[in-house]
């Protein structure tokens, strides 16, 4: 049995050595605001039956809760973690709050079990792991920044009341090993997010790992992650109707003005047909143009309009891949 202690306050207090509260039972409301802990502090298996402060603490080396209990609040808001933080297999029972914290190096939560916990505007500049962990109940991570990489949820399950709003995201990986640990980490998540049916947040992971997985299949000689950038670009991985709604009247726009210096047809005959030809899939070309006409033109025109046929399709059906993803239909 560890050592018991009753109401504490260790308010702005200065640990300049280590601080070993390994295994500590605190049985009523513990209070370590503002405390600098300038060495290695252990809370290992520590208990906390009382709500306990960690607000605005600084802990300026490593920090270690692992197996920590936590069965009412628990306050880090604002915290700072110089070094590797350690939360693996901690239980927290009540509210969580680690508002405006910030991670320096690594943070492990792997394993770990939540009730409720909020990390707004958490800043995590290191890995973050939560391999195996468990969200059970409301878990935002609104506007939280990951620097170097994304979590690490392998094997964990989110609630779904779990909150990815304004998140920003680490840079697209440069190197293909760092981009392999990216579309990992985006994979499963995006999976989770099917789990769970929250389909904009699983849209949003699924482009985040085709980013990285672009990355992961270039290489020197080979190209292979260029239709994945188009595909990027053109209606931002299915998730917009109004990028390739706009290249369908680019499309037909460049045609008539391709058209017109051949003075085969009116200007407005020109710009009709670019758009019959955009538009082909619907049958619009036939009802307006005779067969004549258009075995009249000039070969080049003729591989104009059939590329104009080809892209409008492709386009035709990422507006409806975009309207269906918008509107969540199944």
């Amino acid at each position: 049995m560890g050592e018991l202690a009753f109401d504490c306050s260790f308010k702005k207090a200065n640990f300049s050595q280590r601080a070993n509260f390994a295994n500590t039972i605190f049985l009523g409301c513990t209070d370590f605001k503002s405390v600098i802990f300038s060495g290695d502090v252990d809370f290992l298996g520590a208990s906390f039956f009382g709500g306990v402060d960690f607000k605005d603490v600084e802990f300026l080396l490593g920090a270690t809760f692992w197996y920590a209990t936590f069965s009412r609040g628990a306050f880090f808001q604002d915290s700072i973690f110089m070094g590797d933080a350690g939360f693996m297999k901690a239980t927290f029972s009540g509210w969580t709050h680690f508002t405006g914290a910030k991670f320096s190096r690594g943070a492990n939560f792997s394993g770990a079990i939540f009730t409720s916990t909020d990390f707004l505007n958490v800043t995590f500049k290191g890995p973050s792991e939560f391999i195996n962990s468990e969200m059970k109940g409301e878990t935002s991570f609104a506007r939280v920044i990951f620097n170097k990489e994304p979590p690490r949820f392998f094997g964990a399950k989110l609630h779904q009341g779990t909150v990815w709003r304004g998140i920003v995201w680490p840079p697209t990986p440069k190197g293909k090993d760092e981009a392999g640990v990216f579309v990992d980490a985006y994979a499963c998540l995006k999976l989770e997010m099917d789990r769970l049916k929250k389909h904009e947040d699983e849209l949003k992971f699924f482009s985040l790992e085709l980013r990285s997985l672009r990355i992961l299949r270039e290489s020197k000689f080979r190209r292979s992650g260029i239709p994945i950038a188009l595909y990027g670009i053109i209606c931002d991985f299915g998730r917009s109707y109004i990028r390739p709604l706009i290249g369908l009247f680019v499309v037909a726009a460049i045609g008539a003005l391709i058209f017109l210096p051949f003075k085969i047809l009116s200007p407005w005959q020109s710009l009709g047909l670019s758009f019959a030809n955009t538009f082909n899939v619907f049958g619009f070309r036939k009802d307006y143009f005779d067969a004549a006409t258009i075995s009249n033109l000039p070969d080049l025109l003729k591989v104009l309009s059939a590329v104009q046929t080809i892209l409008g399709t492709i386009l035709l059906f990422l507006v409806g891949l975009g309207i269906r993803n918008r509107f969540r239909m199944r």
